[in-house]
C-alpha cells in the first residue's frame, strides 16, 4: 500500500487531471483487473453526472452530461451512499440502459466505486470486466484511491455549475 501511495503522490503537484486518472487506473487495473474504467462526476444536486476519464475513449468519450438514472443504481449510490457491484450479465441488464455495449466489450461484471466528500456522492469509478469477475471484497482493495480522486471531482464539479 506504501508503494501505491507513492506512485500516485509522486509529481502530484504537476500532475494533470488526465495523467493522475491515468495512475489510478493503472493501480486499479493492478490490484482487480478491468477491461474497461470510467470516471465520472456527479452535479451538486445529484441530477446528471459527466465522464471525466475513459480507458476507451471511442466507446465511452469523456465529457458530455447524462442524466442521472433512478433505478436500484441510484437508491444504493446516491441516496444510501454505498459503492455497487453487479456480478452477471443478467444483473447489468436490468439496471444499465447501455447493456448491449456493454456486453461487446466482453464486460458482465461492474463495480461502481463512490466518491463521498463531506458525506455527499461527488463521483463514481466504474469498473468492467467479464462476467463474475467482481464482488463486494474488491471494493476493500481499492477503496483506499476514493480520498485521492476527491480534489480532481471537486475542481470539475466547479466547471458543472459554470455549464448549467
Amino acid at each position: 500500500m506504501i508503494k501505491l501511495n507513492q506512485q500516485l503522490t509522486k509529481n502530484l503537484k504537476k500532475d494533470t487531471e488526465k495523467i493522475f486518472y491515468k495512475k489510478i487506473d493503472k493501480i486499479i487495473h493492478s490490484l482487480i483487473g478491468h477491461k474497461l474504467i470510467t470516471f465520472t462526476v456527479i452535479d451538486e444536486k445529484l441530477k446528471f453526472c459527466e465522464r471525466v476519464y475513459s480507458n476507451n475513449k471511442k466507446i465511452y468519450p469523456i465529457l458530455g452530461q447524462k442524466k442521472m438514472p433512478k433505478n436500484i443504481w441510484s437508491i444504493k449510490v446516491l441516496k444510501n451512499k454505498q459503492h455497487f457491484v453487479c456480478k452477471t450479465k443478467k444483473d447489468i441488464k436490468k439496471i444499465f440502459y447501455d447493456y448491449e455495449t456493454i456486453f461487446t466489450l466482453g464486460c458482465g461484471s461492474i463495480i461502481n466505486l463512490l466518491i463521498l466528500f463531506q458525506d455527499k456522492p461527488i463521483g463514481t469509478v466504474n469498473i468492467l470486466n467479464k462476467e463474475y469477475h467482481y464482488s463486494s471484497k474488491d471494493i476493500k482493495k481499492i477503496d483506499f484511491l476514493s480520498i485521492y480522486l476527491i480534489p480532481f471531482f471537486i475542481k470539475h464539479q466547479s466547471i458543472m455549475k459554470k455549464k448549467v
